[in-house]
């Protein structure tokens, strides 16, 4: 089951597809269960004895184990809903982290909700905007929302479940990523653990009903995962990479090569060259603004390729910098050292840090940006991480900054009960790679993307290191690095580079002229006051030439031009939606 939809009212739950009954429960799903073994042990402990081990009879087998608890006990990526007619309650679910979105909207008829928002904008119309859920965009794209573009219509948030009953309606707060025991005592066994939870994490992702892909960079997550499906002896797997031959920055395939060389699968590749960013317009309607917009040539044709082979689930290494500490990983233990007051420790590991920096930055550097800000950030209940670029483009206009705050909402969110100073920083990262999986999973129609990489067991171990285990100023990924010696191909192993792909990003909108008319041509964005539009105009002109003040923001407004034309197309029955699921509900 790819997609559902439907609507609870207070006598009736009616549904698109027709939901499958187990266990007495009606069930909707999308998705797969990670620890299948956990839960028929569960259910084995209680007595229960499913008649198959479908995920539709797991589903329902899990909810009569734990009820409303069901996400924190069952991994994996998922939207769930139950329709327990015995008891008359319905309970609208996805797993803990919402790799798999839920959305809903409170309507007049009842509770609509769907695993794609496009089926919700179909059945309600797109009504007024929500300036706010644009504003955040235009600020921080990478910051997560339970927003949407709509009022009214509103993405289910991490943690949390709907319970519909006679007495009506409640969100349930589920159990949020925690620290957990090590099962090993001695930190030399940690390799080991990372190993194991890492091996369960992959195999479960490659356990699918048709041929599966591994996206295949020849970074070291994409090689990760490919190299942990390759051992678990995957069935029908394959490897999928993009290649840019002309573009020196962005050409992988001699890191990708050592890893086929390794573990011989089929490869297919797609020509980054011939499917640049900005050379295609989307074809279909996007329910929200997003880069995939800006890259829909690609996109189209990855879907092509794997609808042309039967595949039905694609294995990703997304997530590996935030859960395993990769670039961009920075020592906020420093923090909580100094709020422990463990002083001599905190000098002692500031100057180990300071000892391998290149730049030679001095002890100040260090005590302000790594403890006292931090610490600050955390007294007023913001966020950990810096804003990567917080100050707007010079383009947009200074009275919509003002309007809507653009500085405050591009400092992103605090993570609340996040306890230590360094664990906020994890959760935070977390947090924006999460909703950037959730974005991407509203995109393919004939598979899935599955992100083994974010298995939760395997989050908590990390989140629960000690932080010596986690941050070495002589080199990101301690623990991975050292788990995977021996599986990895070595050179990969120790890779310290990371591929940068503005090269192409410059060169597609350099020869994208009709999505440079669309951006230029009476812009959408400059008649609703957000952007100047002779400086808009410069600004593309300046991108095309490979330059930009921030090239998120400018993909994001770019995104946000072609989806607000969309709504016109749409209002003005140009633009076909997806068939509508709700039809007749």
């Amino acid at each position: 089951m790819r997609r559902f939809a439907g609507k609870v009212r207070s006598d009736a739950v009616t549904c698109s597809p027709d939901a499958e009954t187990f266990e007495g429960c009606r069930i909707l799903w999308r998705g797969y269960i990670a620890n299948r073994d956990e839960v028929l042990a569960e259910a084995k402990r209680r007595g229960v004895t499913p008649q198959d081990s479908s995920e539709g009879h797991l589903f329902a087998t899990a909810y009569r184990c734990w009820g409303e608890d069901l996400p924190s006990r069952v991994h994996g990526e998922y939207s769930l809903a139950v329709l327990d007619d015995t008891a008359r309650a319905a309970l609208l679910t996805h797993d803990a982290f919402g790799l798999m979105p839920l959305f809903f909207a409170e309507t007049a008829q009842g509770l609509l909700f769907a695993t794609h928002l496009e089926d919700l904008v179909t059945a309600t119309g797109t009504g007024d905007l929500d300036e706010d859920f644009i504003a955040d965009h235009i600020a921080n794209p990478a910051s997560p929302s339970q927003r949407t573009p709509y009022k009214g219509l509103n993405r289910l948030g991490p943690n949390m479940s709907i319970l519909c009953t006679l007495k009506g309606r409640k969100a349930v707060k589920n159990r949020e990523p925690g620290l957990v025991k090590s099962a090993r005592a001695d930190m030399r066994d940690y390799p080991e653990e990372f190993l194991t939870l890492l091996e369960k994490g992959v195999k479960a992702a490659a356990e699918a009903p048709g041929p599966v892909w591994c996206e295949l960079s020849g970074g070291l997550d994409s090689s990760t995962v490919m190299c942990m499906a390759a051992r678990a002896e995957a069935v029908n797997l394959g490897a999928f990479s993009i290649v840019y031959k002309q573009y020196a920055q962005a050409d992988e395939a001699k890191w990708i090569r050592l890893v086929l060389e390794r573990f011989p699968v089929p490869w297919h590749i797609l020509d980054g060259d011939s499917s640049l960013p900005y050379s295609e317009v989307p074809d279909r309607f996007c329910a929200q603004p997003g880069l995939h917009m800006v890259d829909w040539a690609g996109r189209r044709v990855y879907e092509e390729m794997a609808a042309d082979h039967g595949v039905a689930a694609v294995l990703t290494g997304q997530g590996g910098d935030a859960v395993f500490y990769g670039i961009g990983a920075e020592p906020f233990h420093l923090a909580d050292l100094a709020r422990t007051l463990r002083f001599r420790q905190l000098f002692a590991e500031m100057e180990r840090w300071r000892s391998h920096d290149r730049e030679r930055r001095s002890r100040l550097y260090w005590l302000l940006k790594y403890v006292m800000r931090p610490l600050l950030c955390r007294l007023r209940g913001r966020p950990v991480l810096p804003a990567w670029h917080r100050e707007p483009s010079p383009w947009i206009r200074p009275e919509y900054v003002r309007k809507m705050a653009l500085r405050e909402r591009g400092m992103g969110q605090a993570t609340p009960g996040a306890g230590t100073v360094e664990r906020a920083s994890f959760l935070e990262r977390l947090s924006v790679v999460c909703g950037q999986v959730a974005e991407i999973n509203q995109i393919p129609r004939s598979f899935e993307f599955r992100h083994p990489l974010l298995y939760r067991p395997l989050v908590e171990f990390m989140l629960c290191l000690p932080w010596d285990e986690k941050f070495d100023p002589a080199g990101d990924r301690t623990l991975q690095r050292r788990a995977l010696a021996g599986v990895l191909p070595e050179p990969v192993r120790q890779r310290r580079t990371k591929t940068i792909y503005d090269q192409p990003c410059y060169e597609g909108l350099r020869q994208g002229r009709s999505f440079v008319r669309l951006l230029t041509e009476d812009p959408l964005v400059a008649r609703r006051g957000i952007v100047e539009p002779a400086l808009w105009a410069e600004a593309v002109a300046q991108a095309r030439m490979g330059r930009a003040h921030s090239l998120p923001q400018f993909e994001a407004v770019a995104a946000l031009e072609i989806w607000l034309r969309q709504l016109e197309d749409l209002k003005e029955g140009r633009l076909k939606m997806e068939e509508n699921l709700l039809r007749g509900l």
